[in-house]
């Protein structure tokens, strides 16, 4: 989906490129600076938005030229440009971005889903059984008990009965097992990465989604009931749970019968429809409570597999992709609170490396029962570090659920987690495709000797 690195020939020519995107990016600041828009309004979200782009575009040819994953650019330049450092976009030009995430939600699910294949699942059912089995057997209760262990330095959690904390760990626990299937598919799109790796990361981190989702949900429940005494537990909300996910599925299988039936016989630019899709469907997800990653993925899924239209969908979505994912991570690094990771960064740290630990432990066991390619064994658990918009989600959902001191609590400790994830986790994925050689550039070199 989005642009490769370039070949190392082209260093002075990249180089040339930074410098010409670094002084438009500056004569940008200036007039930001000389601007009377107000904040917040029409004119200034427009800047912001182009603003982000082109600054976006710059930190991503810089990450690139250390090799660092481009997404990896664009958060940098959410961070450093967001409310909470420089304040060039602030937070109301921020909230008025988010219509983005939608499209690009949308995009990165469909592509993921026209990437998996009847075939992929049958020869990996078994990698990703073994591979989910030991991330709830492993990461739950690991991640559970370092939560017990540093609750005497978590201020939120001071004079808390001990089942009550108990059960935050279980909810902690939860979210923390939790991937980002958007950072994930970005690294994969960014490098074109194909081979057993990218399959593994690809199924993996679209799959345990729906599972994260049952899990989470169960964890709050019985949090809410130890915490709340007034809270009671009811079977009825898994039930409806389990509803709203088949719900999903089917909604996304008959959405991929109609966008293969349109490209079957509308031909053209399909821009504006994917455009419109994305938000229609969006919206008719929210309204009926469905897993909107599902239905896209699902969607992709089924013009793959039972139509000829596969490939005109992914050439599409590659078109539309790259501006969209610029803005989508960069408003993203803009969302992050430093103030939070500033404040909690020592506790954060030691989560985040607890959670790092305990996935590569469950990840190695996994393998190991599967029997997966040694590339997979060695490099799997580099693709389920990253988290970002699913896990969000889950900490802001605890926080209106628990009561308010502990679900504030529990949700600054768990946005500082995942600004750490979220910077480190496609570094450490795209290092690994690089190393197992299934990123385009090394698909292209040439053999040694």
């Amino acid at each position: 989906m989005l642009e490769g690195t370039a070949p190392r020939q082209d260093f002075p020519r990249r180089v040339g490129e930074l410098v010409l995107g670094a002084a438009a990016v500056g004569l940008l600041l200036l007039v930001a600076a000389r601007s009377a828009a107000e904040p917040g309004g029409p004119g200034r979200t427009l800047f912001a938005l182009g603003f982000l782009v082109l600054a976006g575009i710059v930190g991503g040819k810089f990450a690139a030229l250390f090799r660092l994953p481009r997404l990896t650019g664009y958060l940098a330049v959410g961070v450093v440009f967001g409310p909470d450092v420089l304040g060039t976009v602030g937070h109301g030009e921020v909230k008025a971005l988010e219509f983005v995430n939608a499209l690009a939600l949308a995009l990165i699910a469909l592509q993921a889903g026209a990437e998996l294949t009847a075939e992929m699942f049958r020869n990996a059912w078994r990698s990703l059984a073994w591979a989910s089995v030991t991330q709830l057997a492993v990461v739950v209760p690991g991640m559970t008990a370092a939560f017990w262990l540093a609750r005497d330095g978590l201020p939120f959690l001071a004079d808390v009965p001990w089942p009550a904390v108990l059960a935050l760990a279980v909810t902690w626990a939860a979210i923390s097992v939790s991937k980002s299937p958007a950072a994930t598919l970005a690294v994969i799109g960014e490098t074109h990465a194909r081979g057993p790796l990218t399959t593994y990361a690809v199924a993996m981190v679209v799959v345990f989604d729906v599972l994260v989702l049952g899990v989470f949900s169960v964890a709050l429940t019985f949090a809410r009931v130890l915490v709340d005494g007034g809270t009671t537990f009811s079977a009825d909300d898994l039930a409806a749970l389990g509803k709203e996910l088949v719900a999903s599925v089917a909604a996304g299988t008959t959405l991929g019968l109609l966008i293969a039936m349109w490209l079957r016989l509308v031909k053209g630019d399909q821009g504006l429809f994917v455009v419109a899709l994305a938000y229609g469907v969006t919206a008719f997800c929210r309204y009926f409570h469905y897993d909107t990653l599902l239905v896209f993925v699902g969607a992709g899924f089924v013009v793959r597999n039972i139509s000829r239209q596969g490939p005109v969908l992914v050439s599409v979505v590659d078109r539309m992709g790259a501006t969209v994912m610029v803005v989508f991570f960069a408003t993203a690094g803009a969302h992050l609170d430093v103030d939070i990771l500033l404040s909690g960064w020592k506790m954060a740290l030691a989560m985040a490396a607890a959670r790092v630990g305990l996935t590569l432990a469950a990840c190695r066991l996994g393998h190991r029962l599967a029997r997966d390619p040694e590339t997979v064994t060695r490099f799997g658990w580099t693709s389920l570090v990253s988290q970002a918009g699913v896990t969000i989600g889950l900490v802001a959902l605890a926080a209106e659920r628990l009561p308010p001191p502990l679900g504030a609590g529990l949700a600054a400790l768990g946005i500082a987690v995942v600004a750490l994830n979220e910077l480190v986790g496609p570094v450490l994925f795209k290092a690994a495709l690089s190393r197992a050689g299934e990123t385009g550039q090394a698909a292209a070199a040439p053999p040694h000797g």
